[in-house]
């Protein structure tokens, strides 16, 4: 048994997915934070703490300074922390250089907190995710005290990044990205995993209507490669045999041509007449059983390329010939539509179809219709019909729903088995059907787009 390696298997492949979606997943919500403007690193005035600090700094005023404490205490919470300081000194907010504690930006914070002349201190860390636990155990991410009217101070802080919007909201949106970024990664992923197995099934089924196809590429992780490479060479050794059976039946129509022409020759010197026209007539038959056999068998080993062909024209053709022998047979549908494919092979098929059907059902209907990616020819009779539970026999080779063996009536039973064996090799279908009140339809299901 082969050996190999884990990092080139199929468990790998997926364990590799898991952790690429993570990856990208941790990378989009860095990205999010980063690079969302005033969301990701809000100013002080957006981050909530001039609606709060007014309200307590209100509160604090109407308190004595020996429950002020207490109360920046209670009023704390894990979202943010108040505190009260007896004077400037205890504020643990350093000086800014440039900026005036009494600065006239902050004029509505005093208004709204009935401090006119108040000092505010701001402090706006600005601190990078990666280095804010470092900064959080150190000073809260942002800051804001103000003088109170005894000149003690109270401060507002919090350490939490605030997006303005709710905890329900960041989950969803962390979600999002960890959806999108398992839905981006599985969907490349599965992609690149998916087209060798693709290969492989468009391969087995391509090959089980012609024993002819290239052999499969070997790409993908090792199970799969392996799986390609038995394919490869069951296919090889099928299409050995197809060839060495084509061969066989070839040497068996040269060696039995030569007795069959000795036969006619000394069949000359018979003089009763009768016996030697019943003898030719056993000749002929050998003879046209014979070729009838090369023909199935030989088709497999010598098909022929495929082109572009009006099959329309193609249809019309074959039903001339029949019209040129008497029969009635007629066309309807479309007359003209190009179609690539193997134009012998199929006029071929349809030869054998449309002799079934005016030997066996008087005369034969074809048409030619195109539904949605398939072009659909139908050959109607009005036979008799066959019984349904002979229908799937009929594509047997050498099977006669005919029971007798007159080749006048009912030939060698390879007709419906070669075009059957054609119209596979299309990639398409054909099926037989009774049609009402009377009469056999054979269908024909071709794909528009072939090879």
């Amino acid at each position: 048994m082969k050996r190999h390696h884990f990092l080139d298997s199929i468990a790998w492949w997926f364990s590799l997915n898991i952790i690429a979606a993570i990856l990208v997943a941790l990378l989009l919500n860095l990205a999010f934070v980063q690079l969302a403007g005033v969301w990701a690193e809000p100013p002080l005035e957006s981050a909530g703490l001039i609606e709060n600090l007014t309200g307590i700094a209100r509160a604090m005023n109407a308190l004595p300074m020996s429950n002020r404490g207490l109360l920046a205490t209670k009023l704390s919470s894990s979202d943010f922390i108040v505190k009260w300081y007896p004077s400037r000194v205890d504020v643990p907010i350093p000086d800014v250089p440039g900026k005036n504690p009494y600065d006239e930006r902050w004029a509505r914070l005093r208004e709204l907190a009935d401090l006119p002349g108040a000092g505010v201190l701001i402090q706006d860390t600005q601190v990078r995710p990666w280095s804010s636990m470092t900064v959080k155990s150190v000073h809260p991410r942002y800051s804001l005290a103000m003088e109170l009217i005894d000149h003690s101070w109270v401060s507002f802080s919090t350490d939490r990044r605030n997006w303005g919007m709710s905890q329900s909201a960041k989950w969803l949106i962390a979600t999002l990205f960890l959806m999108l970024s398992c839905s981006l990664t599985a969907s490349a992923a599965s992609r690149r995993l998916a087209r060798p197995i693709q290969h492989f099934s468009s391969a087995a089924e391509a090959f089980g209507s012609s024993s002819k196809i290239e052999p499969l590429r070997l790409s993908g992780p090792f199970e799969i490669r392996e799986a390609a490479e038995a394919f490869n060479a069951m296919q090889s050794r099928i299409q050995e045999l197809v060839s060495s059976r084509t061969e066989m039946f070839t040497a068996i129509s040269h060696d039995l041509r030569a007795p069959l022409t000795r036969i006619r020759l000394r069949g000359e010197f018979i003089e009763d007449v009768e016996q030697q026209r019943r003898l030719f007539r056993d000749v002929d038959e050998m003879e046209a059983m014979i070729e009838a056999s090369l023909n199935y068998f030989r088709f497999d080993g010598q098909q022929e390329d495929a082109t572009r062909f009006e099959l329309g024209e193609l249809i019309q053709s074959v039903l001339d010939d029949f019209q040129d022998m008497g029969r009635t047979v007629a066309m309807a549908g479309m007359h003209q539509l190009v179609y690539r494919g193997q134009p012998l092979a199929i006029r071929r098929a349809l030869t054998n179809l449309v002799d079934n059907a005016v030997k066996y059902g008087i005369s034969a209907l074809v048409t030619l219709t195109v539904q949605g990616r398939s072009v659909v020819i139908t050959i109607d009779d009005n036979g008799p019909g066959v019984t349904p539970d002979l229908i799937p026999k009929l594509f047997r080779p050498f099977f006669r729903g005919e029971p007798s063996r007159n080749r006048e009536t009912g030939g060698f039973g390879l007709g419906l088995a070669s075009a059957y064996s054609i119209i596979r090799s299309h990639g398409g279908e054909l099926v037989l059907s009774n049609r009402q009140p009377h009469g056999l339809r054979a269908t024909i299901w071709l794909p528009r787009e072939w090879g």
